[in-house]
This record gives C-alpha cells, structure tokens and sequence, in this order.
C-alpha cells in the first residue's frame, strides 16, 4: 500500500528539504549582510580623530560717509579771466580781481 503514496511522500520530503535549504539559506544571507554593516560600522569607529584646524581671516569693512560743507571759494567775475600772479604769498595775491562767494 506504501507503493501507492510513494509518489506523494517523494514530494512531501522534496518540499520539506527546500523549506529548510530556504529558511537556511535566509539565515546566511541576514548573517552575512549583518556581519558586513558591522565590519563598516567598526572602521568608521577605528579611524584615528584628528582635531580639524580651520583658520578663518575675519575682514571687516567699514562704509566711511564724509560729508564736506562747501566753504567761501574766490570765484572771478570777468569774462577775460583772472589775473594770475604766479609769485603770490596769498590768494587775493594771486588773483586780485576774485571775489570770495
């Protein structure tokens, strides 16, 4: 009578040697991917620290605003020009037909 379910119980074994090659192989595979992110993990933690030295020129620029009042100035009023003395000590020296405005 075993003759009859020999067909059945060859592919009962069959399924029953693959759930366990897969559930064996599944084991590996979760072993070896976390034996690698450790072995990662572990050389990042292994690299010696060095202090990072990082020099930094601080230029500050500053925005000057001058403000100039404009002041009497000697404006000449003939339309010939100025009568220009070179060898003057001052300026109505200079130029005696100048007015100061």
């Amino acid at each position: 009578m075993s003759f009859f379910f020999a067909p059945f119980i060859f592919i009962f074994e069959l399924l029953g040697f693959l759930f366990v090659g897969a559930f064996m192989y599944g084991l590996a595979l979760i072993a070896s991917v976390t034996f690698l992110i450790y072995g990662i993990a572990d050389l990042k933690s292994k690299e010696p620290v060095e202090p990072i030295i990082e020099y930094v020129t601080v230029v500050e620029m500053h925005e000057v605003t001058k403000f100039v009042e404009k002041g009497p100035e000697l404006i000449c009023e003939r339309i010939s020009g100025c009568e220009v003395f070179p060898n003057a000590t001052t300026d109505k020296e200079y130029c005696p037909t100048c007015v100061i405005k």
